[in-house]
Order: structure tokens, then sequence, then C-alpha cells
């Protein structure tokens, strides 16, 4: 059941690999109508931990598979399609999320759990953005 199109928002999730957290992203993302969920592996739907908190979510979240190897490209590739890529990362030119003002197409890319965002990938994103 949708009310209207889908947000053109990306939620970028190939770094983070723990079932709880990719469940808890997937339910956020239903609720939030956000266009895609990208996650490193689609076998995670298959995770009992995962499927508990995603709530069904899964069933009705467009998800896409794109491993860690493969998010240089694939950020490329939303570049060429319009997206603005931010990270969500503290770093020295990060912008408050309060002050930030969001483009029309938006990808959004979360960093590994403990870890962050790496740098190589940092150099591709447009902004950088904190909570």
């Amino acid at each position: 059941f949708l009310c209207a199109g889908r947000q053109s928002i990306i939620m970028i999730a190939s770094l983070v690999n723990k079932p709880p957290n990719l469940g808890g992203l997937t339910r956020t993302c239903e609720i939030f109508n956000v266009e895609t969920l990208v996650v490193p592996d689609m076998k995670i739907r298959n995770h009992q931990v995962y499927k508990q908190l995603s709530v069904t979510a899964e069933k009705w979240m467009p998800l896409k598979e794109v491993p860690p190897s493969l998010l240089p490209s694939y950020i490329r590739q939303l570049k060429n399609e319009g997206y603005k890529i931010l990270a969500l990362e503290q770093a020295a030119r990060s912008q408050r999320l309060q002050e930030y003002t969001f483009p029309e197409k938006v990808a959004v890319l979360l960093g590994k759990e403990k870890e962050g965002v790496p740098a190589d990938l940092l150099n591709l994103v447009d902004d950088c953005i904190e909570i």
C-alpha cells in the first residue's frame, strides 16, 4: 500500500553487515517510502534476526544487492543518473543534518559499524552530513 510514489532517496547500506542493523534499516526505509535500500548481499532476507526486525518490510521495500567491492562503480553510476551522493559521516567537511538542504534525488551512503565510511569512498561523495 503506497499513498504516493516513492521518495527519490536511495539508502546505500552495503557497508553495514549486522543483520539487526539491516533489519531495522529496512523497516525505517519502508516507513519513509525510500526508493531503494542497497544491501551487501540479498541473502540477508533469509536471516532470522533480520526478518524479526524488518517486521515484513523486506516484502515491500525494494532491495538491491551491491557488494562493497562494487560501491565505487555504483556511486559513479548514480551520479551519472543525476543523484547527489551524501555520506553519513563525521568529517572535516561535514554539515549538520538539521542545516542541510536535501536535493531532489539523493543517495545516502552509510558507513561500516564503528569504522564509518572508508576514505576511498569519501572521495567519491558530493557532501558529508552528520547527525
